[in-house]
């Protein structure tokens, strides 16, 4: 068995995508010959970082080194309410990174480990790894999943903080994993030649026992369910256009009893005073932040399961993590989403409907289209969904990260 150290801030109880992500990924490494111990946050049990948590045992063959963070102490978030510009240093983990950088040391120290991987966000947690590295020499593998300085959800202070931080990370790291093609582009494209050959495309997975393979029938007597799971960002990610169409649609012909639509995440809320001003509130329920399991139990009771994704100037670099927790609940999956895109390039394979974000009429278009679909009983996913879909499954995109760690930490020296 190899040791594996990794770094990982989010790790259930929190249950955050990246907790998600994680914590499926080291259990299928720890059924491919590692044994992976993981440095990550220790929530205060009720705390800020434990809304309706629960006790939640590791994956099997994994082990959890939790750290206690200042930035659940009463005295610095309150500090953060007067200086708000101090979370951009990279983010609020930052006062996380000295004891967790300890802690990691400490289970190098301990015993022998093949090499380290830091996953972020938060984008803090390349800094610890940045720490270890230099302290250990350890060979260090960096998950960036996202874009970290070129985000366009960032500002132009964050991007100027976050650059010199994100290059060092790069520079050092043995090898830079991303989860689309896109987003490694927007990334390394600033970089020298040489870094680009230290990267890799590693998708996110899905549990494929969420959705026990089965397609459940439409039940045209009650209304077509349209379900989102997520969270939105005012001025960038938000329901305001599918809002908008919807009324468009509504004011055709009254979609009560035929359409509704479920927004589940945090924020969501947010929202309920402009679906009641566009006269849509019937239509749509609000139903703010809930545990995992109960967000995958209504994924899986949906007609249709929603993507909304933000503009994008160019091609999009985002994959989200719940577009991949869909797959298994094998359900028709409308994207508002750019295209040209990561998100908009798996949608199109699996055969599902996309729509600009922005673009009010065609999302109606779309819309109208998936409820005569439903009113025929044609309503479905397309024969190649299953085939595509099978190659976001966790025990496959697992492998390809086991690929990538024997590479980095074997070879160190040619990255």
């Amino acid at each position: 068995m190899k040791r594996l150290l990794a770094v990982s801030w989010e790790m259930p109880p929190m249950y955050g995508p990246r907790a998600t992500q994680v914590s499926r990924a080291l259990g299928q490494l720890a059924g491919l010959g590692w044994r992976p111990m993981a440095v990550c946050l220790a929530p205060r049990r009720g705390g800020p970082h434990w809304p309706n948590g629960a006790a939640v045992d590791p994956p099997s063959g994994v082990e959890l080194v939790r750290v206690p963070s200042p930035e659940e102490w009463v005295a610095v978030r309150a500090a953060w309410r007067v200086a708000p510009g101090l979370r951009d240093f990279p983010d609020t983990a930052r006062v996380w990174v000295a004891r967790a950088a300890l802690a990691a040391a400490g289970v190098a120290a301990a015993g022998e480990c093949a090499g380290l991987i830091t996953f972020a966000q938060p984008w803090s947690d390349h800094l610890v790894g940045l720490r270890v590295h230099r302290a250990t020499g350890l060979p260090w593998v960096a998950h960036f999943s996202d874009p970290w300085a070129d985000s366009p959800y960032a500002t132009p202070r964050q991007r100027s903080i976050w650059r010199r931080m994100e290059e060092d990370a790069i520079r050092e790291a043995s090898a830079v994993v991303f989860v689309t093609d896109e987003t490694a582009d927007v990334v390394m494209t600033k970089y020298p030649a040489e870094w680009r050959r230290k990267t890799f495309v590693v998708p996110h997975g899905f549990d494929a026992r969420l959705g026990g393979g089965m397609s459940r029938p439409g039940n045209r007597r009650s209304p077509m369910r349209i379900v989102y799971t997520g969270r939105f960002y005012v001025g960038a990610r938000t329901p305001l256009p599918l809002l908008r169409a919807l009324a468009d649609l509504n004011a055709r012909g009254a979609l009560v009893g035929t359409l509704e639509v479920l927004f589940l995440g945090p924020r969501v809320d947010e929202f309920e005073r402009e679906a009641k001003a566009l006269g849509v509130a019937p239509l749509v329920r609000f139903g703010g932040r809930v545990p995992a399991a109960e967000a995958a139990s209504a994924a899986a009771e949906a007609d249709v399961l929603l993507v909304i994704d933000a503009p994008s100037h160019g091609p999009s670099a985002f994959l989200p993590s719940k577009l991949i927790d869909y797959l298994p609940f094998r359900r028709p999956i409308f994207g508002l989403t750019p295209e040209p895109g990561a998100s908009a390039r798996l949608l199109r394979r699996l055969g599902c409907p996309i729509a600009p974000p922005e673009d009010v009429s065609a999302i109606a278009s779309a819309l109208g289209a998936l409820v005569r679909r439903w009113r025929d009983g044609t309503l479905d996913v397309g024969e190649g969904f299953d085939r595509v879909a099978a190659e976001f499954d966790m025990s496959r995109t697992a492998r390809l990260l086991h690929d990538v760690l024997i590479r980095a930490f074997d070879e160190p020296d040619q990255h």
